[in-house]
């Protein structure tokens, strides 16, 4: 009689372990991580003069939280809080190869967005794609013949991703 109900159990145990087994888990760290994949300049017509530069950046996100809301207001995401952006570049200013952070006062001039955010629905959270970011050239006392930028992002975990470091991009002012 034993016998006949662990037969029984056999299948059903199999069955189970299979479904176990075919859940899929993010295999990615919660922490993001960044590349930097390019750049893309836009110059003002008639003249050799840089107006945009879009940045492309790769992330990858195990638990997909990248990104803020508009109702994400409150600390510490609040304006004027550490965290109410969550894309950070500090700019190097870069003439015959040298370069320098560009400063302003006593600050390092950089450039802070929000990302939307990106966390999608399903219940799988692992997410993974590109973030092009717009930004205006930025003129120091130097007048630079390029440009570079340290970038890192932070989700709403505030778990600080790997700063990068773009190469030198030429600039025309």
């Amino acid at each position: 009689m034993i016998r006949k109900y662990f037969i029984l159990l056999i299948p059903a145990f199999l069955i189970a372990f299979t479904f176990i087994k075919c859940r899929k888990e993010s295999l990615v760290s919660p922490i993001p991580t960044i590349s930097f994949l390019g750049y893309e300049k836009i110059s003002y017509k008639g003249y050799n003069q840089d107006s945009l530069l879009f940045l492309r950046i790769h992330f990858e996100d195990g638990d997909g939280d990248i990104g803020l809301s508009i109702t994400d207001t409150a600390a510490p995401f609040r304006i004027g809080d550490r965290y109410y952006y969550n894309v950070f570049a500090s700019y190097q200013a870069g003439k015959n190869g040298n370069y320098e952070y560009l400063i302003n006062g006593a600050d390092t001039v950089s450039y802070n967005d929000r990302i939307n955010n990106l966390q999608p629905e399903t219940r799988n959270k692992g997410i993974t794609g590109t973030i092009t970011l717009k930004l205006e050239p930025i003129i120091g006392a130097l007048l630079p013949d390029s440009i570079k930028l340290n970038i890192y992002i932070v989700d709403r975990a505030l778990n600080t991703s790997n700063t990068i470091t773009t190469g030198a991009i030429p600039v025309s002012f």
